[in-house]
């Protein structure tokens, strides 16, 4: 397991260029449409997709640095987000599903390490929570042909067939095992634009040219295979989506600078663009230059992105937006409005929380704190130890933002 975090870095500008997710991996370097009065998303074309026009305010649940209980880790944190009252949840399906979600008293994971996503979907405890209450449920995915090795994917057909045989298989089986649900599925990378500059942290320079043709041959895999698995289904009553994600897109419209946003989304063409959202909803002092710095970053979105599948604004999701309340005193109230206000309005498909439970806490002795440290261990980190990128606290208390959530739900 690997996470590229900036821990040690304090301060509201550091905050802006970190990532509340991290990336916890193997260790490898890494148009148009309208909204109908009806309550769906629509678009023309045969390739149109109807969605429901509910903004959606989620929650996400990765290798939090505390939990609960005794029962697998995913399932503990499903559970809690559901009871809380989302419909909606971030997780994710990747190789690292050991170390992300950790069994405790039982062992529900597969003995025998799956060969594809597509196994691991159909694992107990992810097939538990896809039947969970949760209406959209969106997907870090990375598969286990090439796990997170982008480096000569555009020189290597064998990869990226491999690629999108994997996201193939997925998607038929989500559609299969899902029909007549109503759920929505997207499937994403993880911030695209740290894994394009060589790491978390680094925002000089434009991504390299051979970078961008790697990665558009990447996410073009990944989206073929969605797109070949949803033809063949045929099937509006349950939907499973592509998304390309960004985080560095006010690089691009403040300072012209090479990032995915306008180099490698506009060449795909995935269902959705999804915004990891910390450039521009971290920074700012209040309400008012935090909401223009985040409508810049939705505009830049909205003008390159596009829309094969007639979403609209629907076609963009935030898909992480942190609060960081032991860092930025005072603001959680006022950020976690001012961040769902103006996606709400922009009409966007929804924006979800990051994280049920801190992942970026320290031990008590200052170590870095591990995954799901159970209560009564004495490296289990306190409420102190962490960044306060959190819904529930290391003492079980719950943040304020919940109840900004609340009203959107």
């Amino acid at each position: 397991m690997r996470k590229i975090l900036l821990t040690s870095v304090v301060g509201l500008a550091s905050i802006a260029v970190a990532c509340g997710g991290g990336h916890i991996g193997s260790g490898s370097n890494a148009g148009s449409g309208s909204t109908t009065g009806s309550g769906s998303t629509t678009g023309s074309g045969s390739n149109a997709v109807s969605v429901p026009a509910k903004f959606t305010a989620g929650i996400a649940h990765v290798a939090g640095n505390y939990g609960f209980s005794q029962n697998n880790f995913l399932v503990e944190g499903a559970q809690k987000i559901s009871q809380l009252g989302s419909d909606s949840i971030f997780v994710y399906l990747t190789p690292w599903f050991r170390s992300q979600y950790p069994d405790k008293s039982t062992a529900n994971w597969l003995a025998a390490t799956p060969t594809n996503v597509a196994q691991l979907a159909q694992s107990g405890p992810y097939d538990q929570v896809f039947h969970m209450p949760f209406k959209t449920i969106v997907l870090t995915t990375y598969t286990f042909a090439n796990s997170d090795s982008l480096p000569g994917m555009a020189q290597s057909p064998q990869r990226q067939s491999a690629e999108e045989n994997e996201f193939y298989q997925l998607t038929k089986y989500l559609y299969s095992r899902f029909s007549g649900t109503g759920k929505t599925f997207v499937l994403k990378n993880w911030e695209g634009d740290w894994v394009a500059m060589g790491g978390q942290g680094i925002t000089a320079g434009n991504v390299p040219a051979n970078t961008v043709q790697d990665m558009i041959a990447w996410l073009k895999a990944r989206q073929a295979g969605v797109t070949r698995a949803r033809k063949e289904a045929n099937d509006s009553s349950v939907h499973v989506l592509n998304g390309a994600e960004v985080n560095r897109v006010l690089d691009y419209a403040q300072q012209g600078l090479t990032r995915v946003i306008n180099a490698v989304v506009p060449q795909v063409g995935a269902d959705m663009v999804t915004y990891s959202s910390y450039d521009s909803t971290a920074i700012g002092n209040d309400a008012a230059s935090m909401e223009k710095a985040f409508n810049l970053a939705l505009q830049t979105i909205q003008k390159l992105a596009p829309d094969p599948l007639g979403m609209g604004n629907r076609r963009i999701l935030i898909s992480e937006y942190g609060l960081y309340e032991n860092q930025l005193a005072g603001g959680t109230s006022w950020r976690s409005q001012a961040i769902l206000s103006t996606a709400s309005q922009a009409g966007v498909y929804g924006a979800f929380l990051w994280n049920l439970y801190d992942n970026e806490c320290k031990q008590p002795d200052g170590k870095s704190a591990s995954v799901d440290t159970p209560i009564g261990n004495p490296a289990r980190p306190g409420d102190g130890n962490c960044r306060g990128l959190w819904v529930v606290r290391p003492d079980g208390s719950t943040s304020a933002a919940l109840s900004v959530l609340k009203k959107y739900w």
